[in-house]
């Protein structure tokens, strides 16, 4: 686990900077420019209009069939290039549903992205002064900019933000189709920096003989599906692409060892919510040998896939950066465990005869006063002979004096 943050507090009297507005417009501008250049992660999804999603269609799957015949016969003949052969069978697809850019948490409350936050400093710097405002409305007209369907600002042109992105459906993601409809979505043209979940179901899936999806036979070299589905998106729906990564939730962080150097520290982190993401590596955390395979076969498929498709609409596949995130939980315990533990209740007692038991004893201390008030007089004929002084007997007379100690009362 990484250690605790460094806090400390600014006096009010360093808060505030006077030489400010005598600093060149230069400086004043690349200064607001930075106040909202925090790296973030931002969750988004894609999303069908209208109807239900549908994966494909009759007439493509016909055509999908003849293609993977024809790709069959051509490796009977001669060991080609796997790419070669499905480049030269592919079919542009058509548009099936046009889709759009959403949350992937419904609730505002449960939605952790950072951009929630970039847009209350973007409001903030709108009524700062006019100089804040004019620059702010600057970075929000640029062409680059990554906005939801619903008009909210996610990322700015020129942040280095991370978005996590789901397309569908999960049963897609999981198998080893390709990616065969046009998203028809024109913010994912604005996307640079991508990650997507590691799936570990493709480690661990039986290996199916058909395809349930398809109905086709996919490759799955030594028992592991290759998800054909994700270069084909990143060639196709990503051209502007510069980093892609693969979050594996199970990554765990190496023990820290007492001996050891300084080493290497992760390049980059995103905080987002009560998570962090850390960029992975052999030396801090324990990477499986799988993950290193499948991110070597994504990158070295994406490059060929997008120099020999015609479908492709990345210019500079070789430049595109693929790594691996690891995430980490800042859970705070509940305050319920900070409280002294009570005492546990005895067995065969429950609050109802706790409270029969307190009223049975409130009654009798009631009966009690209640006696001690209607108490009469004793007969001084019957003790006579064994007390000396009698009270209430008008033939007693002894003197005598009666004190109270008060502190004993």
């Amino acid at each position: 686990m990484s250690g605790a943050p460094i806090k400390f507090e600014i006096p009010d009297e360093y808060r505030t900077f006077l030489p400010f507005p005598r600093l060149p417009p230069e400086i004043r501008q690349q200064i607001w420019r930075e106040s909202v250049s925090t790296p973030g992660m931002h969750f988004v999804k894609l999303e069908s209009r209208g109807r239900h999603w549908r994966w494909i269609s009759l007439n493509r799957l016909a055509q999908l069939i003849t293609q993977q015949q024809d790709t069959e016969k051509d490796d009977d003949e001669e060991d080609d290039d796997e790419i070669a052969h499905e480049v030269k069978n592919e079919v542009t697809p058509k548009p099936l549903w046009d889709t759009r850019l959403v949350p992937i948490y419904p609730n505002q409350k449960s939605d952790i992205s950072s951009y929630h936050g970039l847009n209350k400093q973007i409001a903030a710097l709108t009524t700062v002064c006019g100089e804040s405002k004019a620059v702010v409305d600057n970075l929000i007209a640029k062409d680059g900019v990554l906005k939801l369907s619903n008009g909210k600002l996610v990322a700015l042109e020129a942040s280095s933000d991370v978005i996590y992105l789901e397309y569908f459906p999960p049963e897609l993601f999981e198998s080893g189709c390709g990616y065969d409809i046009d998203p028809n979505c024109s913010s994912l043209d604005n996307i640079k920096r991508v990650a997507v979940r590691y799936c570990h179901q493709w480690q661990e899936k039986p290996l199916p003989t058909v395809c349930s999806l398809c109905g086709l036979v996919h490759d799955t070299t030594g028992g592991i599906i290759y998800p054909k589905h994700l270069y084909h998106f990143l060639a196709r729906h990503l051209p502007n692409v510069e980093e892609f990564y693969f979050v594996d939730y199970f990554l765990l962080r190496k023990p820290v060892q007492s001996n050891a150097g300084p080493g290497k520290l992760p390049t980059r982190k995103y905080q987002c919510g009560n998570r962090t993401f850390y960029e992975a590596n052999d030396e801090h955390w324990n990477v499986k040998p799988q993950l290193v395979k499948m991110q070597t076969w994504l990158q070295d498929r994406f490059i060929r896939y997008a120099k020999a498709s015609r479908l492709s609409r990345h210019e500079n596949p070789e430049k595109v950066r693929f790594s691996i995130l690891a995430c980490e939980w800042d859970i705070v315990p509940p305050l319920s465990l900070k409280a002294q533990p009570t005492p546990p209740a005895q067995k065969g007692r429950n609050k109802r005869m706790l409270y029969e038991d307190h009223a049975l004893r409130r009654s009798r201390r009631r009966l009690l006063r209640q006696k001690s008030r209607n108490a009469q007089l004793i007969n001084s004929n019957a003790f006579t002979a064994n007390v000396p002084f009698i009270f209430g007997n008008p033939n007693n007379s002894f003197d005598f004096t009666f004190t109270v100690d008060r502190r004993q009362t």
